[in-house]
Formats: C-alpha cells, sequence, structure tokens
C-alpha cells in the first residue's frame, strides 16, 4: 500500500469525524438544543423557535401551535397542518443529524480497523473498498437531512401564502441551503 493511500484513509477518517461539528447551519448539543440555518430555526425544551431581523421570535409546538411575539395566533386546518409539517421536519434534522454524526464515528473507527487489518494481512487493496462501502452509510445518512431541510423549506413556502404573518419568516431556509447540502452530502 503507498503511503499516499494510507495517509489519504487517515484523512477520510479525520474529516468524517469532524462532519457538522462546526457547521453554520446545523449545529446540535447533547442538552437537546438545536440550531439550524445559522440560528434562524432553533429547537429547545420541544419548542421550534423561528428568528428573523425584523420580527419578533415566532414559536411552533408539537400540536402545531405558532405564536408569534409570544401572541398566539389562530390557525386553520391547512395551516395547523403546514406548521406541524414545519416542527417535525425540524425535529427529523436533528435526529438525523444525531444519527449521521453516529454513522460518522463509526465509518472512522472501522477505517482505523481496515487499514490496521490490511496492512496485518497484507491485503492494502481492500482497505480503499472497505472505507468507501463503509462512507457510503454517512452519505445517505447525510441526504436525509437535506430532505428535511426541503420539507421545512415547502412548509415555509406553504405557509407564507397561506398565513400572511408568517411571511418574515419565510426566508429562514432557501434553495441555496438545500443546494448546498445536496452538494456538501454527496463530498
Amino acid at each position: 500500500m503507498s503511503h499516499s493511500r494510507l495517509i489519504g484513509a487517515f484523512i477520510v477518517c479525520g474529516l468524517i469525524a469532524g462532519c457538522g461539528n462546526n457547521s453554520d447551519h446545523v449545529n446540535i448539543i447533547s442538552s437537546g438544543y438545536t440550531s439550524i440555518a445559522n440560528g434562524g430555526i432553533t429547537v429547545n425544551a420541544g419548542t421550534v423557535t423561528l428568528h428573523s431581523a425584523g420580527a419578533p421570535d415566532a414559536t411552533i409546538n408539537a400540536g402545531g401551535d405558532l405564536s408569534i411575539g409570544g401572541n398566539a395566533l389562530t390557525t386553520d386546518a391547512a395551516q395547523r397542518e403546514q406548521l406541524q409539517h414545519y416542527y417535525n421536519s425540524v425535529l427529523a434534522i436533528r435526529d438525523h443529524g444525531i444519527a449521521t454524526g453516529k454513522a460518522g464515528a463509526a465509518v472512522a473507527g472501522e477505517a482505523i480497523k481496515s487499514v490496521a487489518s490490511g496492512l496485518a494481512n497484507g491485503d492494502p487493496d481492500q482497505i480503499g473498498k472497505q472505507v468507501d462501502a463503509k462512507a457510503q452509510k454517512v452519505t445517505d445518512a447525510a441526504m436525509k437531512i437535506c430532505q428535511d431541510i426541503d420539507g421545512i423549506k415547502a412548509a415555509q413556502d406553504n405557509l407564507a401564502t397561506q398565513l400572511p404573518a408568517f411571511k418574515p419568516y419565510a426566508a429562514i431556509v432557501d434553495d441555496g441551503d438545500i443546494r448546498e447540502c445536496r452538494r456538501g452530502s454527496k463530498s
């Protein structure tokens, strides 16, 4: 096995282990606090809070109740359904982010084992194949986050047209966030 291939395997391990750790878009903290879209969306204690410049904070709970600036808004069934979809997509990002982190850590561990095993058994050509196969699990997990971001964007767009009070929060997630996520997940 060439030194560059061995170094490459360790670099991949380091990159995978570090994925999402310092992202501007999604930060997951073990206490249950989650920050998405550069802090535009936060989750704490089961409540999703939306932060938009020039507008009071808006909160959405699991039941699809919306409050803006501490004042509850009356919503119809279709709006409540979109608010629940928004809420569930935000929570899914947190769950999928944790799953992606765990998959990345598992891949890093497996990559180290593959390198050690491949070198010990004199079969270094298998190292890359084994690491690549395991790394696909991380990519698949990361793509779920992108689908969740897409779900937030769809709910956000629907809410902006159905519920005028939601319009100040309609640009928290944009198409560029979705493209960036998909591009980053394929790397």
